[in-house]
């Protein structure tokens, strides 16, 4: 087993799903961090649009038409007018915070740092700590949900756990160990998702992809496009999905991961978070304010310039001309204009 240190160094987590954020940052981050307010973290309330502006969000979610969005010091942060205005939601912890999902508008899971899990009943207003273990020094990623009982998070060094009554109680499986051996038995997961039915995809570091047809019980290993690594998988029409990461590697299957297309346009810069709309666009962020858009399902992608770019962790379709996109300088709202002169952020 490695050593847990270059994942609980300099900066937070997940603009580079934890693993690569100082040098995608290129140190920008350190500065913006240091000036967030450091607040105690059981404080709620209404927060400043130049604290917003300062907090490193790592991911943001849909709770009906509330978004959700968390990230550095345990900030949990919720907007009901699109991202015009933002609250603190109460938090015991000041741990980083990774990753947010919700199964409807009221129920929801974040995972972070030291193993923690918080859950929601109410829509993200308040939150209950459902597990923290830092001594394990394994960091929780990607968290994914069927319903408001079935779930799954993954993280460091091959970290899988599992639940069945809504997160009362984590049981912890070492799928890696049996199906990569011992050589790729603590490689990261970084993200979760469901790909149609009872599909899950896991994406992880190494050329880690792993898929599951039947909601988790049993998991393959099919071989990858690429041997870096994945930061996200997005689910499209049907059964197809999107893979992305490092360097701009982004790659369609239609098959459940048995074969693979090359999406053209995604590259060069590492791609770190994304969704899509059932009309077919796709939109894909990461580091150097890149920002990637597909209006085919992910088969083709042209760059977009963001005005005063910074690294965003990942972006929420609001419709079809206007995203809300999270990173290193908080939310906004980025109208999708089309690239000047070709360029590629």
């Amino acid at each position: 087993m490695r050593s847990a240190a270059p994942l609980l160094n300099p900066l937070r987590w997940r603009l580079a799903a934890a693993l690569l954020l100082v040098p995608l940052l290129n140190g920008n981050a350190a500065t913006a961090a240091e000036s967030v307010p450091a607040a105690a973290a059981s404080v709620a309330g209404p927060v400043s649009s130049k604290t917003m502006s300062r907090l490193l969000l790592t991911d943001v979610a849909r709770a009906g038409q509330r978004l959700v969005a968390v990230g550095e010091q345990g900030y949990i942060v919720y907007s009901d007018d699109s991202g015009q205005n933002w609250i603190r939601a109460a938090n015991p912890r000041r741990t980083m915070l990774t990753s947010v999902r919700f199964v409807d508008a009221m129920h929801g899971w974040i995972v972070g740092h030291d193993g923690l899990i918080l859950a929601t009943s109410d829509g993200g207003s308040t939150w209950a700590e459902q597990r923290f273990a830092p001594d394990d020094e394994k960091p929780l990623l990607g968290i994914w949900f069927k319903d408001a009982m079935t779930g799954i998070a993954v993280g460091a060094y091959g970290l899988y756990l599992e639940t069945a009554d809504g997160g009362k109680h984590w049981n912890e499986r070492e799928i890696l160990l049996d199906l990569l051996g011992d050589d790729g038995a603590d490689r990261h997961l970084n993200a979760i998702a469901a790909v149609g039915g009872d599909r899950l995809v896991i994406a992880g570091e190494a050329g880690t992809v792993l898929t599951s047809t039947d909601g988790g019980a049993t998991w393959t290993a099919p071989t990858a496009p690429y041997q870096g690594s994945y930061f996200g998988v997005i689910a499209l029409q049907g059964q197809a999905m999107l893979l992305y990461g490092l360097r701009g590697q982004a790659f369609r299957s239609e098959d459940g991961g048995a074969t693979w297309t090359a999406a053209a346009g995604a590259g060069p810069v590492t791609l770190l978070g994304g969704s899509a709309q059932d009309d077919g666009t796709v939109l894909l962020v990461g580091a150097a304010g890149s920002v990637r858009v597909s209006h085919d399902g992910g088969r083709t992608f042209e760059a977009k310039v963001a005005d005063n770019p910074s690294a965003f962790s990942t972006a929420l379709l609001l419709d079809a001309g206007r995203a809300l996109v999270v990173g290193e300088a908080g939310p906004r709202v980025l109208t999708l204009a089309p690239a000047a002169n070709g360029a590629q952020p």
